[in-house]
């Protein structure tokens, strides 16, 4: 169950730098309300995961706690980012092949990132692609160690180094090989922009082929990542809501 009321002061304190002092101060007045519909509605979903498919075929658990998800407020996330980060959940085997197949490269000469990778679900279903490296970030102890125990007992692997970094993906450096970088909603909008920064930042840098792949960007996501002046989107799969864009 999320520990609600150990959002407040973050919530506050993420608001006044995004929006000032006075509208925050306006926008607290509802916080109470906002607070009482966010329990209602885990309430209804606070029940035990039926152990996925894909779980029980590989002796993994990368599955979400209730109800396929993992409430970061029920973890302990040094890095004070943790309120900008969204609740993990786990991609659909189907979404990330999806998406990985509208990437027109040679996976042998690209490394695979996930920003925000949880148990390591999709860093293990890309380990079944020949990538030169698998990389997943995430800013959870709990998680990442998960991470590690899963990749030790996954066998369909093609890609001979998958690692769990454990760290904050807007403070962590992007190797500087041809990267597929993938998001399934991570953060918020604001940590967002600032990714795409560091994005840009990379490719100047160290210019080479950069590809992108984002599962299900709500609609201010989708915003920064089509204005993004590092990034071109290429391809689109409506039926699974997953964007691909190319760096430049």
């Amino acid at each position: 169950m999320p520990r609600i009321l150990k959002t407040v002061a973050p919530r506050i304190r993420k608001s006044i730098e995004e929006r000032g002092l006075l509208t925050s101060a306006f926008r607290s007045v509802l916080l109470p309300v906002h607070l009482l519909r966010e329990y209602r509605e885990t309430r209804l979903r606070d029940v035990p995961t039926e152990r996925s498919e894909f779980d029980r075929e590989h002796g993994v658990e990368t599955d979400g706690e209730f109800a396929g998800w993992t409430y970061l407020s029920d973890l302990e996330i040094p890095s004070a980012n943790w309120i900008r980060g969204s609740d993990y959940t786990p991609i659909w085997p189907e979404r990330l092949h999806a998406g990985l197949a509208l990437v027109p490269v040679k996976f042998e000469d690209f490394v695979f990132v996930d920003f925000g990778s949880g148990k390591g679900r999709a860093i293990l279903i890309a380990s079944e692609y020949p990538f030169k490296r698998v990389i997943g970030i995430e800013f959870s102890p709990q998680l990442h160690a998960m991470a590690q125990r899963n990749i030790a007992k996954y066998q369909p692997r093609k890609c001979a180094v998958v690692e769990s970094v454990c760290a904050d993906f807007l403070e962590c450096p992007l190797p500087p090989e041809p990267l597929v970088l993938f998001f399934f909603h991570p953060c918020d909008r604001a940590s967002t922009i600032r990714i795409m920064t560091r994005i840009a930042e990379s490719l100047r840098a160290h210019p080479r082929e950069l590809y992108l792949i984002y599962v299900a960007p709500p609609a201010p996501i989708e915003q920064v990542l089509d204005s993004a002046e590092c990034l071109t989107k290429v391809a689109h799969n409506s039926d699974r809501y997953i964007h691909v864009y190319k760096g430049r």
